[in-house]
């Protein structure tokens, strides 16, 4: 049973067909020139999105180390925890030490859930923002892309230029067969990095002795819960896949 939603796939790609048909027949043949590009390979090799991809992992190492420094103090915190709950429930000591050391393992236990709020609330607003201007750096050089490809198309008397590496709807190819011949993948990528700085794109840093953020929240060790007459559970922080989001078509460098 064909779906809807699979009817208005085909609907719109028969009426993209339909359309490019008619716009080919009512042009001279003589006048109607088509050239394909690699929209993905020229975004891949711009040289402002290697530099915005340096700096978007750059910026990920940064973000890591801040919060790999704050799940360090909360661990310092939680040895504190397990100290004084230990001689909370020690009955070798005397009431009067065992009730203080109880008081401070509550005060501990109290600053162990701030700790663990902040570290991911850290977490989530320094990653929608990351996302979040990824994106727009995305649909900004996608647009200097075009607007370099729509000058040079016109300069060498193309009516249509259409991405090779494009899907339709239903996730076919939208270029089935292309020769090769007006291919301007080349001369755009060359056009694009014509402006490039004498320097180098910076490199993604890679800080020696940095500890992955998944290693520090994995190898976290259980606190006592429910101890005697103590404090109930102690919540720990979940620990965080440090997932780097894929862009969609064409900043797949972007990561």
């Amino acid at each position: 049973m064909v779906t809807l939603h699979y009817m208005k796939k085909i609907l719109t790609s028969g009426l993209l067909a339909i359309s490019l048909l008619a716009f080919c027949s009512g042009a001279r043949a003589a006048d109607f020139k088509i050239a394909t590009v690699d929209l993905r390979k020229a975004f891949d090799s711009y040289y402002k999105t290697i530099a915005a991809s340096a700096a978007n992992s750059n910026s990920l190492v940064e973000r890591d180390k801040k919060l790999n420094d704050m799940i360090g103090e909360e661990k310092k915190r939680e040895d504190d925890y397990r100290r004084a709950y230990d001689e909370a429930n020690n009955m070798g000591k005397s009431a009067d030490a065992r009730a203080q050391a109880k008081k401070e393992a509550e005060e501990i236990s109290l600053d162990l859930r701030i700790r663990t709020e902040t570290i991911s609330n850290f977490y989530t607003t320094t990653e929608l923002k990351r996302r979040d201007d990824m994106v727009e750096h995305v649909a900004a050089l996608t647009a200097e892309i075009r607007s370099v490809m729509e000058v040079m198309a016109k300069k060498q008397g193309y009516t249509m230029v259409l991405d090779r590496t494009a899907l339709t709807m239903t996730g076919n190819p939208l270029v089935l067969y292309t020769s090769g011949e007006n291919d301007l993948t080349d001369a755009l990528i060359k056009e694009l990095n014509s402006t490039a700085p004498a320097t180098p794109a910076p490199e993604p840093a890679s800080p020696a002795g940095a500890t992955p953020l998944s290693s520090a929240t994995n190898s976290r060790t259980p606190l006592p819960t429910n101890p005697p007459g103590l404090i109930g559970p102690r919540l720990l922080l979940q620990p965080t896949n440090n997932t780097r989001i894929m862009p969609a078509s064409p900043g797949t460098n972007m990561r």
